[in-house]
């Protein structure tokens, strides 16, 4: 189908090393054949390829070949994550806004300023789809004309939290939580702190988290549900 044209492969790094090979023919004698046929059919096709995964580690580990690689890293476009595109953050969001008002037939008109501060501290792991979900679900959620951060996820509205880390906040500010920390909320906090960080680490790909953190998923989805950490 893409014969004469451009064929865009989405996350390459995620194909399997019998995938690679057979990709890898096709790519280097420009020739596929259909299922249950015999016949070759020339390609005349350019190959764009995307990843999220840093493939050149994914080689020394042994996941991705390093001959497709080669093949494939003719010219390369680093796209920054969006915790790097600060200004782009709050246009996409009010972008997002639009097209969820017009999908959900609401008429929410803006955000917060305590949830442009959220969005702009968040660090974003997974980039855009993260963000259009993120803005769909407040769309839904929000009451009024006005996402508040009531209307965000747990795990994106305390974010802000690491924020009075910051020298110009008086010390003191830290002592707030301390009647908190009995043995109890210490543990429950920690193991919220620890899923949280794997879930980031994991681009919030439940099955890695489960695995990192030595459990089942069904056992994750509780705890997640637990603290209203919702992907």
């Amino acid at each position: 189908m893409a014969n004469g044209g451009t064929l865009f492969l989405d996350e390459v790094g995620n194909l399997s090393y019998d995938i690679q090979a057979a990709l890898l023919r096709t790519v280097q004698e420009r020739k596929v054949k259909r299922i249950g046929s015999t016949k070759e059919i020339d390609l005349d096709v350019r190959i764009i390829v995307a990843t999220n995964e840093n493939l050149q580690d994914g080689i020394q580990k042994g996941r991705f070949r390093e001959d497709l690689y080669h093949r494939f890293n003719e010219f390369s476009i680093f796209m920054p994550p969006l915790r790097e595109r600060g200004t782009d953050i709050m246009l996409l969001a009010e972008h997002f806004l639009r097209m969820a008002n017009e999908e959900l037939s609401r008429n929410v008109t803006a955000f917060s300023p305590e949830v442009v501060e959220c969005f702009m501290n968040y660090r974003w792991p997974g980039n855009i789809r993260e963000l259009k979900n993120i803005v769909r679900r407040a769309t839904l959620l929000t009451e009024g004309e006005e996402v508040q951060l009531k209307a965000l996820p747990l795990e994106i509205s305390n974010y802000k939290i690491p924020v009075f880390d910051s020298p110009a906040i008086p010390t003191a500010a830290p002592e707030v939580r301390e009647n908190k920390h009995d043995l109890k909320n210490a543990a429950l906090e920690a193991e919220y702190e620890t899923i949280l960080r794997v879930l980031r680490e994991v681009n919030f790909n439940k099955t890695k988290a489960a695995e990192i953190l030595k459990i089942d998923r069904k056992t994750l989805y509780n705890k997640m549900k637990a603290i209203n950490v919702g992907k």
